[in-house]
């Protein structure tokens, strides 16, 4: 086997095996938003009553505070939904999901940034075998095939 053809081996093995990490890394995360979805079984209307600016080293991310009412009591949380720019507002309505046993856990429906993660990683991963897999054929159909001696 020439250098090349053994380099073109290694290359579409490289991105097939970081395309299956990527696509275990997008799985889950994808399990584990389902698990969260499936303890958040109850909804109230809630409303965004204040945006908190968190600052890092080098950015910053905007957080809701939710207010809703569960069982009678009215609930005052930040918000894990939060990112880099202000998607929030005071005074918005959404729609919270969480745990009736713990209430404390919640998201809000259609913000949910593990659910986009595992997208992501999911996407990601199915690229980078596509993009191993369409290199090691195109590369073996034009060299007449690879053959280890």
């Amino acid at each position: 086997m020439t250098d090349t053809k053994m380099f073109i081996l290694i290359f579409t093995g490289v991105w097939c095996l970081v395309g299956v990490v990527f696509l275990a890394v997008g799985l889950a995360f994808r399990a584990a938003f389902r698990r969260r979805e499936e303890r958040m079984r109850a909804r109230a209307a809630g409303t965004v009553v204040e945006v908190v600016r968190r600052m890092s080293s080098d950015s910053a991310a905007f957080y809701p505070i939710v207010e809703f009412e569960a069982d009678g009591r009215k609930i005052s949380l930040e918000s894990s939904d939060g990112g880099g720019r202000k998607r929030f507002y005071e005074g918005q309505s959404v729609e919270v999901l969480y745990d009736p046993d713990d209430p404390s856990q919640f998201m809000l429906e259609g913000f949910n940034a593990q659910a986009i993660v595992g997208k992501v990683f999911l996407i990601i991963g199915l690229a980078c075998i596509a993009i191993g897999v369409i290199v090691g054929v195109a590369v073996n159909a034009t060299s007449g095939g690879f053959h280890i001696k």
